[in-house]
């Protein structure tokens, strides 16, 4: 998967509900792309940033760089876990882990409409949570097998499209993704993609 286009190409979204939600995540890694700046042009205009540095004096100092450059370009960037950090740095919402969706309803919708929160879930239990803090999205992966978790258990096309035709929220497929193996996840609830890599 070389260019954005290819990934973008298999499948026709939909507006999701309510919100603005956007088809296609770049995902950071500390360790496949710890800074996103160069990969920014690439992604579409509409696209999101997911800033997942779990350190939160680097995850602010790449914000700070990050989210100006990609407001210009027309993306919008969600930071993780820190809901305060990202309302004050001016960030477009914030991703969860599943662990920190187990801890109950996030109240950041009411006050800041158009404000994005995605959660990540490997299993119907953490789809489930991710509907009781009214998440707008969440990402399900691994999809394919992937370089981000070498040797971990994909869930592989059908336990995958069971995960999102069994989802209250809109879902984002995460993982191994390519302009090929992306042409094969077809379910009314799939609204997007998410890759690391692949951009």
């Amino acid at each position: 998967m070389r260019t954005t286009s290819k990934l973008a190409s298999p499948l026709t979204w939909r507006q999701a509900k309510g919100v603005a939600l956007p088809a296609y995540y770049l995902l950071t890694d500390v360790t496949r792309l710890a800074d996103p700046l160069p990969v920014l042009e690439r992604l579409p205009r509409g696209a999101a940033v997911i800033l997942r540095h779990y350190d939160i004096n680097e995850l602010e100092r790449l914000a700070r760089r990050v989210i100006p450059r990609a407001h210009r370009l027309g993306l919008k960037v969600l930071l993780s876990s820190d809901i305060r950090l990202a309302l004050k740095l001016k960030a477009d919402g914030v991703h969860l882990s599943e662990h920190q969706a187990r801890l109950g309803p996030l109240r950041i919708q009411p006050h800041k409409p158009g404000y994005l929160l995605t959660v990540a879930a490997h299993s119907h239990l953490a789809l489930w949570r991710a509907g009781k803090v009214s998440a707008n999205a969440v990402l399900v992966s691994p999809i394919f097998a992937t370089q981000s978790h070498p040797g971990a258990n994909a869930l592989g096309v059908l336990r995958a499209l069971a995960l999102m035709n069994s989802s209250s929220v809109q879902t984002i497929a995460l993982g191994g993704l390519t302009s090929d193996t992306a042409k094969r996840l077809k379910s009314k609830q799939l609204y997007g993609l998410a890759a690391i890599g692949g951009w």
